[in-house]
């Protein structure tokens, strides 16, 4: 969903944050990083392999594993870090507010979510992400101009509604994809 080197490193989070954004227990979120240490080869990254083989331990079905890898794996490389590996499974997770999962997958990529602000670039990109993620098929650039009105951008807060109240995704959101 955008450049990762922007987003911060596991052992930075703030682990209340990210139990409340995903809906996961702190205690459960330090074992998933262990199963991810234990599953990722020595470069510290899961392929797609190890992808698979940990999303069906988590209980998600062969035929969803796909679109979650190919949707985080920001930097094309055919691997995921556990930060792209955590985004997908906070939009993964059945618990947890669907508005608060929306705003901590973007805030994790968002070049401007010091100020709170989405640029049309980085709001089509999202979109994208999430038509790969969900299987479906919008025209990120279709769906920027329902949003953004020709203004040039929007806040973080009105990106977030729209995602989770008026998009394609949001009757897909945590909605059976996985029991993470």
């Amino acid at each position: 969903m955008g450049n990762q080197q922007q987003c911060p490193r596991f052992r930075q989070w703030d682990l209340q944050s990210l139990e409340r954004s995903s809906g996961i227990p702190q205690q459960q979120l330090l074992q998933l990083y262990d199963e991810f240490k234990r599953s990722a080869g020595r470069d510290g990254q899961l392929d797609k392999q190890e992808f698979q083989q940990l999303a069906r331990r988590l209980g998600m079905p062969a035929n969803e594993q796909y679109h979650p890898f190919r949707a985080f794996d920001t930097d094309r490389s055919g691997k995921l870090s556990f930060e792209e590996f955590v985004s997908a499974v906070v939009l993964m997770n059945q618990g947890g507010n669907q508005a608060h999962k929306f705003q901590y997958v973007i805030d994790q990529y968002n070049p401007n979510r010091q100020q709170g602000y989405i640029t049309p670039e980085y709001g089509q990109q999202v979109f994208s992400s999430m038509n790969q993620f969900y299987g479906t098929q919008g025209d990120p650039c279709e769906m920027w101009e329902q949003i953004d009105n020709g203004r040039g951008g929007v806040s973080r807060d009105e990106f977030v509604n729209y995602l989770s109240q008026n998009s394609p995704y949001a009757q897909k959101f945590g909605g059976g994809r996985g029991s993470c």
